[in-house]
């Protein structure tokens, strides 16, 4: 095969036996790779109504066609398990040396299925796959372990590991590689430490064979001159996401205080495009990626002055930095050291300290209730002992690490109204009620409240779309959802995508150039329909219903105070008309399940399973 390996590598943790499964082309051809196949393996491989945090669960990790190679972007791997923070289908993607080794070594993913007797490091060499104890190194930071698996070998391994909130199995944790890349969103670190896994290590020799690399090299000459002559692209690459805080203040959407407004004045000055960019000291591009967007952030100023940190994405400035309210960039650049170091995701953290904050001010809850603390907005020290307490689940951390869904259930008294969540997934840092389209976004996406999956304020904000309004929002929600479907599936970051930029067409070359598949843009948006209904298939399976499709009560039945939005109500009725619209579209019925006749037109068949 050309751009495939055509082999997912499944080993048994508890037996410690593997096996090469062939993927055959017909599947490749139907789900191209990344979110698609892993939408395909995850409804084969697992049984319905598995604990996600047993030795049931199956832990995959997938690379696409374009993996490895020159097409831009192709650094990105994808987590697909089934997700202890909801339930759900998880896919959480990251990047690393670790994707363009694992085809290296020969395959186009591997799957985890039971778990190791002790605490261990996979090791996988091209077709040598072995389990080494890590009692050296379990409970140790993510940044120590990784130091330590690369020292244990000379040659540059691709690496994959948690932190102590993996190894304690908080529904938060993330996954790390090359120290500061993050699979962080749905809990896939608490999966890898159910299985006793601290760390994946991956090193192949093999080639990674192109339909026409003449085609390729030649492709990359303009892909480049594009990004030269792009504006935003070139934004990017100065002030990498930071520079969204800016334009979210402005739309009245930046998370402040909880979500209760959507206006951090003055949050330009202290943790904007401009302020964290005084405190660059490196930029860090993926690898193989002509973008660069990563900065390395070193705080000049504040009350931690001096420390340093990959980042902080935009993210993170909204949900450490304006949602607890804290003004201090060097604040928030420790915050997000601390849950990289170990491992948590920054988004539910933020989330979660935030949703204690407002309890704490609204007297909802006690400092007796709360270990000893006080959880004021701008309490930055208090907010950083959370964030351990998290990790080691210590104390109230116990309760956190379970997050804002679990948190609310056990407080009652009504906070459930405020704490911020779609299937029990934390928001981003997008206030919906800025741009209505935004709210159908975060319900309908598989995995819980994501920007990732589609972003309306693209053109509600900053196009010609009105934002407040739920007209034709569930057409403009299904056609993103597409798009960033063809890109996870093809498994490349949407950054070059979007920004140098990088057509749908463009990418279909591509996929032509490495494979030899001749799919048009239409085809490959029609593949993005057949795995959208697979995932919903998926969620189906395991419970998932329209009631699971829903915003918190402050989204729906509360306007923003200030900004633009002021006094704007998305309303629970025009919040189901979009659902129904949107499930219309997607020929599902009206509480969500997939028709007879959509799974025809998609070729979808119950039956239709991979010999796994």
């Amino acid at each position: 095969m050309k751009g495939y390996l055509g082999k997912l590598l499944k080993i048994n943790l508890t037996t410690c036996e593997h096996e090469e499964i062939v993927l055959p082309e017909k599947t490749l051809k139907k789900y191209i790779g990344g979110r698609g196949l892993g939408a395909k393996l995850l409804y084969d491989m697992l049984k319905p109504g598995v604990d996600p945090l047993s030795e049931d669960n199956v832990f995959i990790v997938l690379t696409g066609p374009l993996t490895g190679t020159l097409a831009p972007g192709g650094s990105k791997y994808v987590v697909i398990t089934k997700s202890p923070a909801t339930g759900a289908f998880l896919d959480s993607y990251s990047s690393g040396i670790i994707a363009p080794e694992i085809k290296f070594a020969g395959y186009d993913g591997i799957a985890l299925t039971g778990k190791a007797k002790e605490p261990s490091i996979l090791k996988i060499y091209n077709k040598e796959v072995e389990l080494i104890s890590a009692k050296d190194i379990w409970g140790k930071d993510a940044f120590e372990a990784e130091t330590k698996m690369k020292e244990m070998f000379n040659e540059k391994w691709g690496t994959m590991v948690i932190g102590p909130a993996g190894e304690n199995l908080v529904k938060i944790a993330s996954i790390n590689s090359d120290y500061y890349r993050q699979a962080a969103r749905g809990g896939g670190g608490a999966v890898l430490g159910s299985k006793n896994i601290k760390g994946i290590m991956v090193r192949g020799t093999n080639e990674i064979k192109i339909n026409n690399v003449k085609q390729m090299l030649a492709m990359q000459e303009p892909a480049y001159k594009k990004l030269k002559d792009s504006q935003i692209g070139q934004v990017r690459m100065k002030y990498g996401t930071p520079f969204t805080l800016d334009i979210t203040n402005s739309a009245g959407m930046l998370p402040t205080y909880n979500f209760q407004t959507g206006v951090f004045k003055g949050a330009e000055d202290f943790l904007g495009a401009e302020a964290v960019y005084d405190n660059i000291i490196a930029d860090r591009a993926c690898y193989g990626c002509m973008l660069a967007c990563s900065k390395v952030v070193k705080a000049k100023k504040g009350e931690f002055i001096g420390e340093v940190v990959e980042g902080p994405e935009y993210e993170t400035l909204g949900l450490l930095g304006s949602n607890l309210g804290i003004k201090d960039l060097s604040s928030v650049v420790l915050s997000n050291k601390l849950c990289d170091k170990l491992g948590l995701d920054t988004i539910s953290v933020g989330n979660v300290i935030g949703f204690i904050m407002e309890c704490y001010e609204k007297g909802l809850l006690k400092k007796e209730d709360i270990d000893g603390l006080e959880m004021e907005f701008g309490n930055s020290k208090n907010a950083h002992i959370l964030i351990k307490k998290i990790a080691y689940r210590e104390g109230i951390g116990n309760l956190l690490a379970e997050g804002v869904a679990a948190v609310a259930k056990k407080i009652k008294k009504g906070t459930e109204k405020f704490a911020m969540h779609s299937k029990k997934l934390e928001f981003p840092a997008y206030d919906p009620r800025a741009a209505f389209g935004a709210a159908l976004a975060y319900a309908v996406s598989p995995r819980g409240a994501c920007h990732r999956r589609a972003w309306p304020p693209a053109i509600e904000v900053l196009g010609n779309i009105p934002p407040f309004t739920v007209e034709g929002k569930a057409e403009i929600v299904k056609d993103m959802f597409d798009e960033n479907t063809i890109y996870h599936s093809l498994l490349v970051c949407d950054f070059p995508g979007k920004f140098i930029p990088i057509t749908i067409e463009d990418y279909s070359k591509y996929l032509e150039i490495c494979t030899g598949f001749n799919f048009t843009e239409k085809d490959l948006y029609f593949i993005a329909e057949r795995i959208e209904t697979q995932i919903r298939l998926f969620n189906v399976r395991e419970g998932f219903s329209r009631k699971d499709d829903s915003m918190p009560y402050r989204i729906t039945n509360e306007p923003l105070p200030e900004g633009p939005p002021a006094g704007k109500i998305i309303g629970k009725e025009n919040f189901e008309k979009m659902l129904t619209e949107y499930y219309s579209i997607r020929g599902w019925d009206e509480s969500g399940i997939p028709k007879s006749e959509t799974l025809k037109k998609y070729g979808i068949e119950v039956g239709d399973f991979l010999d796994v």
